[in-house]
This record gives C-alpha cells, sequence and structure tokens, in this order.
C-alpha cells in the first residue's frame, strides 16, 4: 500500500476549489450621474455669508453695549461714594469749625486759664536768637561746611 494522501491538496489542479469568476469591473471616471455634485447656487452662498457677517457684527455691538452698560454702572457707584465721602469730609469740616469757634474763643481761654490754676504774665520778654547758622545745599540737605563758614562769619 502506498502512502495515505492527504485530504485536500491543491498542488493539483483537478483536486483544487472551484472558485466562481468573478465580473470584470472598469471604473471610468467623468461618465454617468453620480459623479456629478449638486452645487448649491451662489445667491444661497452669498446670503449665508452675509447672514454670518450681520450675526458677527450684531453680537459684537451686543458685547459693546454690555461693556458700556457695566461701566457706566461703576461709574455711578463710584459716583455716589464719592459724594458720600464730600458729604462726610463738609460735615467734619463744619464740626471742626465749630469746635475751633469755640475753644479760641478768649472767654472760654480765660476761664481754662483760671480752672488750671494759670495767671497772666507780669512782663514779657523777647529773646533774640540771630541769624540761624544751620545751611542747606543745592539738593535741600544740610551742610556742614556752609553751616561752620556761617558760624563763623557770626562770631567775629
Amino acid at each position: 500500500m502506498a502512502g495515505a494522501a492527504p485530504a485536500f491538496s491543491y498542488n493539483y489542479p483537478e483536486r483544487a476549489p472551484e472558485r466562481p469568476e468573478r465580473p470584470r469591473v472598469r471604473v471610468v471616471p467623468g461618465q454617468g450621474t453620480r459623479t456629478s455634485t449638486q452645487t448649491i447656487p451662489s445667491t444661497v452662498v452669498f446670503m449665508a455669508k452675509t447672514l454670518a457677517v450681520v450675526l458677527v457684527v450684531a453680537a459684537l455691538l451686543c458685547f459693546a453695549r454690555i461693556a458700556i452698560g457695566s461701566a457706566t454702572v461703576a461709574t455711578s457707584v463710584q459716583s455716589q461714594q464719592l459724594e458720600s465721602q464730600i458729604s462726610d469730609a463738609r460735615a467734619s469740616g463744619n464740626n471742626l469749625e465749630v469746635q475751633q469757634s469755640s475753644l479760641s474763643n478768649p472767654t472760654r481761654v480765660k476761664a481754662e486759664a483760671s480752672r488750671l490754676k494759670m495767671a497772666a504774665p507780669e512782663s514779657v520778654g523777647i529773646i533774640d536768637l540771630g541769624t540761624d547758622v544751620v545751611a542747606t545745599d543745592e539738593a535741600g540737605n544740610l551742610s556742614l561746611s556752609k553751616s561752620v563758614q556761617i558760624a563763623a562769619g557770626a562770631a567775629e
């Protein structure tokens, strides 16, 4: 007995499985109804672009209006705060004027002096200090050398 033969052998054309023949398909570009694309009319494209531009401009105008409105509100609030501070300063100034007027009243000063057991001076004297020997330079700083020169000139 010769050896066992394989169940399937593709080396032998008589035993190869048959495949059905495929039909040959050729693609010819540019022919037929499927290759033509439908185009949108240019007026519709122009209207869509115009609408997009109008929407962008309207959005920018809305943002500008919101920004101006918020700036107006912020300025109004700041103005009210400043008006409040001004009225407080005026009230404080008026109170200080009244207080200064009452404190500088000669009758009140004499009454407070007598309460503190103070009396008017018997004599009044004047002290003459002479010339000032302290000098400054061009920058406004104290200058020792100039002060010494002035002091030496005053001593002579």
